[in-house]
């Protein structure tokens, strides 16, 4: 069997991140992208280059989950896949690109973070035991969705 590969990209968060939701109520995490680009001169070393912007959007419990974890000039990883989109801008109807995130994760190789490895049920009170009145849909979303599409 054929090993499965997808898209990919890594570069930093440019803009605040925003979360919205549509009229169905589905998610929809937004934010402005910036990719680092180095031209490598004759002698091996490399010089760094104007950023390129782009946009990043991500659709429901992930997006919520994203929204609660990036900020503005967090380094990133994502997996998904390139779409046009059709808007306005200036009057006049535009099409761009847009990376489409399955997943988004902090780029470990730039990133600080520590691993929790105790089970899942060890790591997260139960839905029953807390105030439901006082969590936020992405507390809610983040006890449902473990981020591997479970």
């Amino acid at each position: 069997m054929a090993i499965k590969t997808e898209p990919s990209i890594k570069g930093f968060i440019a803009s605040d991140p925003r979360l919205t939701f549509n009229d169905d109520g589905q998610a929809r995490f937004y934010a402005r992208i910036g990719q680092n680009h180095y031209h490598r001169e004759e002698d091996g070393t490399f010089t760094e280059m104007e950023p390129s912007f782009h946009d990043l959007v991500q659709f429901g419990k992930g997006a919520e989950l994203s929204a609660e974890r990036f900020r503005k000039g967090d380094k990133f990883i994502a997996q998904g896949y390139v779409q046009d989109y059709r808007h306005m801008v200036d009057e006049e109807q535009r099409t761009d690109e847009q990376f489409v995130a399955k997943r988004v994760a902090h780029d470990p190789n730039l990133t600080t973070y520590t691993v929790d490895r105790r089970p899942r049920a060890e790591r997260e009170t139960p839905v029953a035991e807390r105030d439901s009145a006082t969590r936020t849909a992405v507390e809610q979303s983040a006890v449902e969705y473990d981020g591997l599409g479970r």
